[in-house]
């Protein structure tokens, strides 16, 4: 299916009449004066945000999406309050958006059998090929199938009426990212709870720490002392092979770690915490690889050394969380067998059975001279996209818009306030530290189109290892990662 074709469908579908947008539907408001008498003068204030005045006659705005995954918040829709905090605030803002617009929300949610979120990304791509008009929103995990862009498969949201990308309720940190030559196929918002669920952080055993005569990291992360230096003097206080032969994982051994990793995701993500990225885009909008240079190979020096796995500071865990026969990363944690651990917020939920108590502070920096704390997200992410097939593109936009000026005013105070901040996290400090990592929030545009997927394994191998002589294999792949960015250039400018 050729990308001109939707071109035309998508211009066709422009000229229907559009009923107005979220942002047009606003009126003025009078606010008494406050500390006045009842007759006191009003005073204008701002417009407020205000419901569209549509009725779409009870259509269906049809939602494409996983049942499960990864133990994240991805649900879109709630059938029946539940008791659940978040579940009934997702339930609410359902309900009044059905009865606001006269519509239903129909999420059609895909069975997650063994994690395969490819799965997701095949019906996508073969239904819209085959021209269904099934769905009017997907949430996919763009990163595994890209030919969903190239092919045409998915529309370009910046032209269609009824977005409003530069309001607060979007993820601006995404859409500034992946927004390339003005054009945006899939999305981010307040209603994408996964974006929030998948931020990535150090998690560490405050009791553990304490026995040890460590002082919690809290106050150098204030300091902005908290660097990757200074996690490794943490990590290599506390390990120990107490009478085993070797730091290799074995289920009833007696090693003590400093840190226990995810094994795919936490290079990357000490990476971005260093300032490090692979693909960035120049202030001429150039998309540039830049994975070079002597900071870059300082990092790695730094990285090698810390994550080195016969030094015993860091054992690399088993995907499978709490696998105790595998060595799963947040067994090797809850088990009290080390003392930090790489994981996104969601782990926090998980862990509420832990005795000890744990807190969280953000990636390290480079040095104490960098500026941020720079955290990021899962790059397997459930973004929101729309079907080259959509036949109904304003109700799309309009929904879209609504559930997530909704989920930023009722939802997201909810998620964090109530359960991640009161049910997850346990303390005031750690409470302080996830407001420091979503100041500075970011995304690293080589992963997300996935033109780094085969370097960053090559090097996720070689620090695993302890081995920092990376540049070789950095130059053998940046021709092939030159060209891949080249020809989706070649796309955009079609």
């Amino acid at each position: 299916m050729k990308k001109r074709i939707f071109t035309v469908l998508l211009a066709a579908l422009m000229t229907m009449p559009m009923l107005a947008s979220c942002g047009d539907a606003v009126e003025e408001s009078a606010e008494a004066v406050p500390g006045a008498d009842t007759g006191a003068a009003e005073v204008e204030t701002e417009p407020s945000w205000q419901f569209p005045d549509v009725d779409y006659g009870g259509a269906e705005y049809r939602v494409l999406n996983f049942d499960q995954l990864w133990d994240m918040y991805i649900h879109m829709d709630i059938e029946e309050q539940t008791g659940d905090i978040l579940d009934d605030a997702v339930y609410d803002r359902n309900r009044k958006v059905e009865d606001e617009l006269n519509c239903v929300i129909a999420e059609k949610a895909l069975e997650n059998v063994g994690n395969k979120v490819e799965d997701l990304t095949d019906l996508a791509y073969n239904n819209v090929l085959a021209g269904s008009d099934e769905h009017d929103m997907m949430c996919l995990p763009i990163d595994k199938k890209i030919s969903l862009i190239t092919e045409g498969c998915l529309m370009d949201m910046m032209p269609i009426e009824g977005f409003n990308f530069e309001e607060e309720w979007w993820d601006q940190y995404i859409i500034d990212a992946v927004k390339l030559d003005g054009k945006l196929y899939f999305t981010s918002g307040a209603a994408n709870l996964m974006a929030y669920d998948s931020l990535w952080g150090l998690f560490f055993n405050e009791n553990v720490m304490e026995e040890h005569g460590l002082d919690k990291p809290y106050d150098l992360v204030r300091e902005g002392k908290w660097t990757l230096d200074k996690l490794t003097e943490y990590c290599a206080a506390v390990c120990n092979l107490n009478g085993d032969e070797t730091y290799a994982y074995k289920k009833d051994g007696n090693v003590f770690w400093g840190l226990v990793t995810h094994d795919n995701g936490a290079p990357e993500k000490f990476l971005y915490s260093a300032g490090v990225r692979y693909v960035q885009t120049d202030a001429d909008g150039n998309i540039n690889f830049t994975l070079s240079g002597d900071h870059v190979y300082n990092v790695f020096d730094k990285m090698a050394y810390l994550l080195n796995q016969d030094m015993g500071m860091t054992i690399k865990g088993h995907t499978t969380d709490f696998d105790a026969d595998l060595g799963g990363y947040m067994h090797v944690f809850t088990a009290r067998r080390s003392m930090f651990l790489t994981a996104e917020i969601k782990a926090a939920q998980l862990m509420r059975d832990m005795e000890d108590t744990f807190g969280i502070v953000p990636f390290p920096k480079y040095d104490e001279a960098q500026e941020n704390y720079q955290s990021t997200i899962v790059s397997t992410m459930l973004y929101w996209c729309i079907p080259a097939t959509n036949s109904n593109l304003e109700m799309t936009a309009t929904v879209s818009e609504v559930l997530t000026h909704e989920s930023y005013v009722n939802v997201i105070p909810v998620y964090y306030n109530s359960v991640v901040e009161h049910k997850g996290l346990r303390n005031e400090d750690s409470i302080e530290m996830l407001d420091i990592m979503r100041e500075n929030k970011g995304v690293d545009i080589g992963a997300i189109y996935a033109w780094n997927v085969d370097l960053s394994a090559s090097l996720r191998t070689l620090i695993y290892k302890g081995d920092s002589q990376v540049a070789s294999t950095i130059a053998k792949a940046q021709t092939g990662i030159e060209t891949k960015i080249s020809e989706f250039k070649k796309f955009l400018e079609d």
